[in-house]
């Protein structure tokens, strides 16, 4: 499913444990390894970088070490290109600094112009566990049929106990409704109405996939599009939340309207994968 995995490692605290999930990960995928580390190079940090990486029984022979130094953002994007890397991934706990450092800008930079699928391991372990809740927020694009069925694919192989597909909506329709009608209850009904059709479209759009080894849920939400998904997905404890990258379109008006994947960045729900 993915033939070479690149993951950007820092020093940070939580390294060791993302090296044990990458590796769980490249072994699902019988995939090739490269590690990245953008920083500047002396023996100093050489010592402890290969320090960390033998940590957990990595041997120089199994990966590809890339060592380059400059903006983070940009290097992690030329070198996940020249290396030819399909799944890039990476990761911190949400208390440390490098969080709000690394999911600022970088990651902004990164989602929008990395052409690697992107995974990011919200609190990554020293003991990795498989991904059991999949859940993915979907539209009725082309990118979202190659993103349910490539997501299909790896709850497979993980043996998942659940995959959600969840469609957000909003119904201008329905915001005028509420304007101009005093009734509760009329509101309600109405709003229900709009959800039970938007089910029966997902049933068909789902139809013609094949998903037959695990049954998928359907769950269509009213509110607000690309939030509600992801905060669904973190009420029910998933494993892994997977969307869309932004299209350029996205790319285009996104200063007045937030993409489902910016809102994931916003406040992560759980393990986040951006399909591209």
């Amino acid at each position: 499913m993915f033939s070479k995995i690149g993951l950007a490692i820092t020093f940070s605290p939580t390294s060791k444990a993302l090296l044990k999930e990458t590796l769980r990960l490249q072994k699902l995928f019988n995939s090739q390894l490269v590690i990245i580390h953008i920083g500047k190079k002396n023996e100093t940090s050489e010592n402890k970088l290969f320090e960390i990486i033998e940590s957990v029984g990595l041997q120089k022979q199994n990966y590809d070490l890339i060592w380059d130094e400059g903006d983070p953002a940009k290097k992690l994007i030329k070198n996940c290109k020249t290396a030819k890397v399909d799944l890039f991934i990476s990761g911190a706990l949400e208390e440390e600094k490098l969080f709000k450092y690394f999911f600022g800008s970088v990651s902004r930079t990164i989602m929008h112009e990395l052409t690697s699928t992107t995974l990011i391991l919200k609190s990554p372990s020293e003991a990795p566990r498989s991904f059991k809740k999949f859940y993915l927020s979907v539209d009725y694009s082309t990118q979202s049929e190659k993103t349910i069925v490539s997501a299909y694919k790896f709850a497979i192989q993980e043996k998942a106990e659940e995959f959600v597909l969840i469609r957000d909506f909003h119904a201008p329709v329905l915001s005028t409704s509420i304007i101009d009608s005093g009734s509760i209850n009329e509101i309600k009904i109405l709003k229900q109405q709009w959800i039970t059709e938007e089910k029966e479209k997902m049933k068909l759009f789902i139809k013609e996939l094949n998903l037959t080894q695990i049954e998928p849920k359907i769950v269509c939400l009213y509110g607000k599009k690309g939030f509600e998904s992801g905060n669904y997905a973190r009420e029910n404890n998933a494993d892994i939340f997977i969307v869309n990258s932004p299209t350029k379109k996205d790319r285009l008006i996104d200063r007045l309207f937030l993409h489902t994947a910016e809102f994931a960045f916003e406040k992560l729900p759980s393990n986040l994968l951006i399909f591209r």
